[in-house]
């Protein structure tokens, strides 16, 4: 279990509530945070709060199945809250398009998507579509949009022709329950048509709804173009394997446990690991067989350290974009909102594995996750020829940033309160109508920024619009292989900050770029800004 306060949502000045799970004893709330409905629910008793418990009727151990696709140039998305199957168990939650697993969405360079979100929720929603290039503003991806409930809107992802070709994923990044109302009225009571709207918000901190909607079910893979492409001839037919990895703590009654300002997500709280919705289930693979495994952690908190026994990953890319050079780890670490591209390569006789993630501690003041079994590899069937060997460069790899001339150095600073309740960027709480720089960021250059952080558990780094390349870590060079949106900034230790130095190409897209922290709770509950970029 974690420190007090980790990963939780707290409202501003809101003490700890001792959760019914540490005393024993069984305490109701009205949850009005989540997605999920007014509804009480019941926090739970220490002896059915395990892991083991919240399986029960779920069933493990069958054939790996694919999250259904929305394919086209149009595509509608309805986000409600229903009871539905997960793992042959039903409970309640959130849900895109009536499935317990959120559709795949694919794009292609050059094209323009069209997507209507429609809010069945009872509280305001939205779409943040992660690490896509595409413009920050308009009925692009702007995550100001507040679509209230009952309301319709429509999204225009064009992407430029030159986009790269890789994993990427979408969630909701609903900034509060409510959307702001210039009028003074609240524009999300239930039965409001209304299109989404994207305006000032006051300049105070609202605590966010991003974890609580993306817990309950509101995240989904996204796919631009086919990196098979860029492999060598005989790979580019391979089978690739989408895997969405995400958990859910529920209750006795099946509901997936929602944070409110009494009662909070607690991360490091017993917790069950589904890939694709199922428990467990079976992957098989032929023997000397070469397989695409696009990994997404499309979860709201919780760390992923993967581990295919016995096996190293090729990776192709990361956070969808195709690397500059491979490389063949053993393990790669998935803090949440990170995504791979690997290639895995059966071994020459039948037998069997398991994918897992390993024991992981994310600091002192974080959580420490169990080692867990996810998915069953089986080598079966007749052997397959060997493919070639990937290496060096993937079609479409950026260039390396390391000579470009840097236009402006800035500094970030990520902390949080001793309780950790609130979270900070250089000492200030999230305000859409305040970045913490007053110097804008222009286009057609590279900036140079400074991450540290002073707390005692990491926080993933997340840049909107843009990937960047990662100079060093806590003063060690790092050479170019790749390009990111999502980096590790390490924890204090010895009272000497974690230090992360990135580059931006600010190469288009003028408009709010956000950055955070992807603990959803630290981003719902501070640790959030954006740097202007102008032409």
């Amino acid at each position: 279990m974690g420190q007090p306060g980790r990963g939780r949502r707290f409202a501003a000045g809101v003490r700890r509530h001792p959760r019914a799970w540490i005393t024993g004893s069984v305490v109701t709330a009205l949850v009005v945070a989540g997605g999920i409905g007014a509804a009480v629910v019941t926090t739970r008793h220490s002896d059915d709060t395990s892991t083991a418990a919240q399986e029960r009727g779920m069933t493990a151990g069958q054939a790996l199945q694919q999250p259904p696709e929305a394919t086209g140039m149009t595509v509608t998305l309805d986000a409600s809250a229903a009871k539905y199957e997960l793992a042959g168990r039903t409970v309640e939650g959130n849900e895109y398009n009536g499935g317990a697993v959120a559709p795949t969405l694919r794009a292609q360079p050059g094209s323009t998507v069209t997507l209507t979100l429609v809010n069945h929720l009872p509280v305001a929603t939205n779409l943040h579509f992660h690490g896509l290039h595409i413009a920050p503003t308009g009925d692009s991806d702007d995550p100001d949009v507040c679509v209230a409930p009952g309301a319709t809107h429509v999204y225009r992802l064009a992407l430029p022709a030159n986009h790269p070709m890789g994993t990427y994923w979408y969630h909701s990044h609903a900034m509060g329950l409510t959307c702001p109302d210039p009028g003074g009225h609240d524009a999300s009571m239930p039965g409001m048509s209304m299109p989404g709207m994207s305006m000032p918000a006051p300049a105070t901190f609202v605590p966010g709804n991003v974890e609580n909607q993306i817990f309950a079910g509101l995240s989904g893979a996204l796919i631009v173009g086919d990196d098979r492409a860029g492999l060598p001839e005989p790979l580019r037919g391979i089978t690739a394997q989408t895997l969405v990895l995400k958990d859910v703590q529920l209750d006795p009654a099946g509901r997936i446990v929602q944070g409110d300002t009494k009662n909070q997500i607690e991360s490091g709280a017993p917790t069950v690991r589904l890939v694709n919705g199922q428990l467990r289930p079976v992957l098989t693979m032929r023997p000397g067989e070469t397989q695409l495994w696009r990994l997404v952690n499309a979860g709201a908190d919780i760390f992923y350290d993967l581990r295919l026994a016995g096996y190293t990953f090729t990776v192709i890319g990361e956070d969808g974009i195709p690397v500059a050079a491979t490389s063949t780890p053993e393990t790669v670490l998935m803090p949440p909102g990170k995504r791979y591209d690997v290639l895995v390569t059966a071994a020459a006789q039948p037998g069997q594995t398991w994918l897992q993630t390993m024991p992981y501690s994310n600091g002192p003041q974080g959580d420490a996750y169990p080692q867990t079994d996810l998915i069953q590899v089986r080598i079966d069937g007749d052997p397959v020829p060997a493919g070639p060997v990937v290496s060096g460069a993937l079609p479409g790899a950026p260039a390396d940033l390391a000579n470009a001339p840097i236009a402006w150095r800035r500094s970030v600073q990520l902390s949080e309160d001793e309780s950790g309740t609130s979270f900070f960027v250089n000492g200030k709480q999230f305000s859409m109508g305040d970045s913490i720089f007053t110097t804008p960021a222009r286009l057609g250059t590279v900036e140079e920024w400074t991450l540290t952080n002073v707390a005692g558990e990491d926080h993933p780094f997340h840049l909107h619009t843009s990937a960047f390349q990662v100079v060093s870590i806590n003063g060690v060079t790092q050479p170019y292989t790749h390009r990111q949106d999502t980096v590790l900034v390490p924890h204090q230790e010895n009272d000497t900050p974690g230090k992360v130095v990135i580059r931006i190409p600010f190469d288009d897209y003028p408009g709010h770029w956000m950055f955070h922290c992807h603990i959803a709770a630290h981003e719902d509950n501070g640790m959030m800004s954006y740097v202007n970029v102008v032409k």
